[in-house]
């Protein structure tokens, strides 16, 4: 079961408080304040499953929001320089 990102917190995290708190699991950050490819911290928007990030992110993609896996699943697949995810 996946933890729920809580919609009355506002307040940035750091990358490191956001994988304690939902580790194998996709969080979808607003206001992200970025090191290169690297999450330093932001605004947790939502928190998904690998079987639910790509309908997340497809509905959306023009929001200037970040999809960022915490840790590694059993999944297997490439993401590309878009975030599309293709399952092999």
């Amino acid at each position: 079961m996946t933890a729920t990102a809580d919609k009355n917190d506002t307040a940035p995290v750091t990358w490191d408080e956001m994988v304690e708190k939902y580790p194998n699991s996709w969080v979808v950050i607003r206001n992200a304040e970025m090191d290169g490819p690297n999450i330093i911290s932001g605004i947790v928007e939502t928190v998904k499953t690998d079987d639910e990030i790509c309908d997340y992110e497809s509905q959306h993609l023009r929001e200037g929001l970040v999809f960022m896996r915490t840790t590694e699943g059993d999944w297997s697949g490439t993401i590309d320089s878009n975030l599309r995810i293709e399952i092999e």
